[in-house]
């Protein structure tokens, strides 16, 4: 069903393993390794980084052995003073083990610890919905990328959305734009395009607060925007794949300075937005503009 591969392209980072030189090891993306983790374990804020309202992500390269436990890990970027906290956090992970060809393999790739103090820090109320929220977002992420049972997918993302729309308007919200994106993804995937763009307003209005990083309001819109293509708005898909773009060329430009080792995934998500949009345009008989679209999108292949 050519709408589910479409909605698959909107998530923050194309989940494509690639194969690496070494015969035992291959080098995989940030959601691909994310769709793997087994057990995941929430950071500890640092009391000096909260009192000095420090918040931010850490980026992590890790390589993953064949046991699903983490070997190695290296700090590519984020704030100094939250850096240690990531570090104990990230080395409880485990991971569901990778194979190529049938065969377990390592893997190296990049994860992100998100740091987010919300407007006066996590309460008791807020850390409880925390814990029934990350088991959920798992599930609801393992179900998606199997790709086996997409009822299942959307009744477990459902699940983790309805758990993160639990926290106050004021805190977690990336937790909560992605448990939108991730419900309205699900929906889409069960074919059920009606269920799933409300969740996608939801995670467009979330990061319309101000709080989101660019491939996070990429994420949101181009969802969004994807969806309400396929249902056949196009005027709205219009407007909504075009402030994708912007928010992806942004993020692009900011993961080259600060992280080209992941630039190139940014690069790949923009260039799907531009082709399903250059689709859009095709059908509103703006056909010019849709060239350029595709002629953006082949600068990125």
């Amino acid at each position: 069903m050519r709408s589910r591969w479409i909605l698959r392209s909107v998530l923050a980072i194309l989940a494509i393993p690639h194969l690496g030189r070494a015969q035992e090891s291959i080098n995989v993306d940030a959601a691909t390794l994310d769709q793997h983790v087994a057990h995941r374990v929430a950071p500890v804020y640092p009391p000096i980084a909260k009192a000095a309202r420090i918040q931010g992500t850490i980026v992590f390269q890790v390589r993953v052995g064949v046991s699903g436990n983490i070997e190695s890990t290296t700090v590519v970027s984020g704030p100094a003073m939250l850096q240690q906290a990531a570090i104990d956090c990230v080395k409880h992970w485990t991971f569901q083990p990778f194979e190529r060809d049938g065969k377990p393999v390592s893997a190296s790739g990049q994860i992100s610890i998100d740091f987010s103090l919300g407007k006066d820090g996590p309460t008791a109320s807020e850390e409880k919905i925390a814990d029934r929220y990350f088991p959920l977002a798992d599930q609801c992420r393992k179900l998606l990328s199997s790709r086996a049972d997409y009822p299942a997918a959307a009744t477990a993302c459902k699940q983790a959305a309805d758990t993160a729309n639990e926290f106050a308007p004021g805190v977690r919200f990336i937790e909560r734009r992605s448990a939108f994106v991730y419900a309205a993804t699900a929906y889409a995937d069960a074919g059920n395009l009606k269920d799933a763009l409300p969740w996608a307003d939801k995670a467009v209005a979330t990061v319309k607060l101000g709080h989101d990083d660019d491939s996070g309001s990429n994420a949101a819109y181009s969802t969004k925007g994807n969806i309400e293509g396929m249902l056949g708005d196009l005027a709205s898909a219009d407007q909504d794949l075009a402030t994708a773009e912007d928010f992806e060329r942004k993020g692009i430009v900011s993961m080259e300075k600060d992280s080209p080792g992941i630039a190139g995934n940014y690069r790949r998500v923009l260039a799907r937005d531009l082709r399903f949009h250059a689709q859009v345009l095709q059908h509103l008989n703006r056909p010019d503009e849709a060239k350029k679209k595709l002629d953006e999108a082949a600068k990125y292949d």
